[in-house]
């Protein structure tokens, strides 16, 4: 049985003894049970996403303009390095233009060039 039945079955014997302040009393400790259980759900949400964030940052490498996530022999990425470092979001950079040469986050727009081999070719004056 749990604590909240057995105060639902305490209160019921209270209110057949009419036993009114105590009766209330009982209903006051369920309510702040209640509240309680809430607020556990919610801190254990909360802790389940703050534990998600530390194992992805403490994988995370910054290399060539990105996040990069890196366990064991697996190397996954890029990730956007504004949205990681600014919120703690690890949104995935598509690829752009120049054959992938450079990479674009779809959350924030920003652009990154994420392959360091990359040049630009020479730019041609006409005279």
């Amino acid at each position: 049985m749990s604590m909240i039945d057995g105060l639902k079955i305490a209160g019921k014997t209270l209110q057949e003894a009419g036993k009114i302040e105590q009766y209330q009393q009982i209903l006051d400790a369920q309510q702040k049970m209640l509240e309680m259980q809430s607020q556990i759900a919610d801190l254990t949400a909360e802790n389940k996403q703050l534990k998600a964030v530390l194992t992805t940052k403490e994988s995370l490498v910054f290399e060539n303009n990105a996040y990069w996530s890196q366990n064991d022999d697996t190397k996954d990425g890029p990730f956007c390095s504004r949205c990681w470092d600014v919120a703690s979001n690890a949104v995935r950079l598509k690829p752009s233009i120049n054959n992938g040469a450079f990479s674009s986050c779809p959350e924030c727009n920003q652009q990154f060039q994420t392959d360091p081999s990359y040049s630009p070719p020479p730019v041609s004056y006409i005279s």
